[in-house]
């Protein structure tokens, strides 16, 4: 299946290859050859001395091609189909100053961002995002949104971050030091989203999807966060609740980290590697969850949130998911139902299949087929005194900056490629399951 989507994203110019000074990538705009793209060229900083700049001159198809420098601004993007493109991931680096709200934020159809760093941002690294509000006649959906070998770190929200948008692809990306989560896409239905070949860790959460229906999860990384993968329902947002995500022969390993930063609202996921919070029609399948503290996976209805038309914090009840042929071993639980305002009973949640030796409560995949009748689990509140707690707060502005990560291929000379025909196809049934 590697090679599969190897192949998928060659056709989109996105297959991964390593970069370094010493190639053509790492150069200045100026002396990029760039004849292959489409539209026109905007060279920053030759043409122009910011990317805003720009990206304010660019109109539909043109690529906008950034040399290596820090660039201190936020980038405001409302022009449809344009691609902005750092020549170096590593090097080209858009820095908030930890004063400037977004590193990127795009409000338009068909962007995509490729092939460079957000950082030290307040609010998120890439934000791509429509306008919602209680007329529904004047709502705005983005449609068409693509990030690819972005880099995104110690921002104070999100590394990258879509939200009431839909068609839209994350792939190749890296995200840490966000004491919310490393890639979050939510308030869409449907979303007709994937996240692939990305990695998280050392963030609150690797990734987060409130009330997003129809979000893809496969390849990806998630790896000493203080959680892993967290999808869930929230009356904090439109569209609850969540449903439909897929998380399919990802490696999630380790999401226990004292280190990374803390989120006091999602606290509770602390040492966890998948959590179904509340979601419905979810599937789980296929993926290596290791060395956790508390659960390898599972299924509640936490977290809570208050409901605007009852004033009182309510949460949402698990429905419908399958958790199913997963590799879990090295937590203290590895698989785990817990139901906090709900009764002990399944409300058509199962497991089946998965490789484990502890579980709680005790027979839970057992009891728990797929497709067998919903069983009554008993009383479950023992749980609450098991779990570890989270650790002290720790600063996002301190994390560590990560290493260098891949570069695009080909990044002076490739075609610019807006996201129109986003996200890619995959075919998750012959995803297999990762190994150690």
């Amino acid at each position: 299946m590697k090679r599969a989507l190897a192949a998928i994203a060659a056709s989109t110019l996105l297959l991964a290859a390593c970069g370094g000074e010493s190639t053509d990538d790492a150069g200045s705009a100026d002396s990029a050859a760039t004849s292959d793209a489409a539209g026109q060229v905007l060279k920053v900083p030759g043409d122009f001395p910011t990317i805003q700049a720009a990206v304010d001159k660019a109109g539909s198809g043109d690529l906008v091609l950034i040399s290596p420098g820090v660039y201190k601004e936020g980038v405001v993007v409302e022009t449809p189909d344009i691609v902005i493109r750092g020549l170096d991931r590593n090097k080209v680096i858009i820095d908030g100053e930890f004063t400037r709200d977004n590193g990127i934020k795009v409000f338009s159809n068909g962007v995509a961002v490729e092939n460079l760093t957000v950082r030290n941002n307040t609010g998120n690294g890439v934000f791509f995002t429509g306008e919602y509000n209680d007329d529904t006649s004047k709502n705005k959906i983005l449609t068409g949104y693509r990030a690819s070998y972005v880099t995104a770190y110690n921002n104070g929200l999100y590394g990258i971050y879509a939200f009431n948008a839909t068609k839209g692809q994350f792939d190749h990306d890296y995200g840490s030091g966000h004491p919310d989560s490393a890639f979050y896409i939510g308030q869409c239905n449907p979303c007709d989203a994937v996240i692939t070949d990305s990695v998280g860790e050392m963030n609150m959460l690797g990734y987060s999807g409130t009330n997003s229906t129809g979000v893809t999860l496969v390849n990806n990384t998630f790896s000493h966060n203080r959680a892993g993968i967290v999808p869930n329902s929230l009356h904090s947002e439109k569209l609850a609740p969540n449903s439909g995500t897929v998380i399919v022969g990802n490696t999630v390993t380790d999401n226990n980290a004292a280190d990374a930063p803390n989120n006091s609202g999602i606290a509770i996921a602390f040492g966890n590697g998948i959590v179904l919070g509340g979601v419905s029609n979810n599937v789980a399948e296929r993926n290596l969850v290791t060395g956790h503290t508390n659960a390898g996976i599972v299924i509640t209805d936490m977290p809570d949130s208050k409901n605007p038309e009852t004033d009182k914090n309510e949460t949402f009840k698990p429905e419908n998911n399958k958790v199913r042929s997963n590799k879990l071993s090295g937590n203290t639980m590895d698989l785990a139902y817990l139901t906090v305002n709900y009764s002990s009973n399944l409300f058509g949640n199962c497991f089946e299949d998965n490789e484990i030796t502890t579980e709680f409560p005790e027979g839970l995949q057992a009891k728990s087929g797929c497709g067998a009748p919903d069983a009554d689990l008993g009383d479950l509140t023992p749980i609450l005194s098991k779990l570890t707690p989270p650790p002290p707060d720790v600063d996002w502005k301190t994390v560590a900056a990560p290493d260098d990560q891949e570069n695009m291929p080909n990044a002076a000379k490739a075609a610019a490629v807006p996201a129109k025909s986003v996200p890619m196809k995959v075919d998750v049934d012959a995803i297999k399951t990762p190994t150690a």
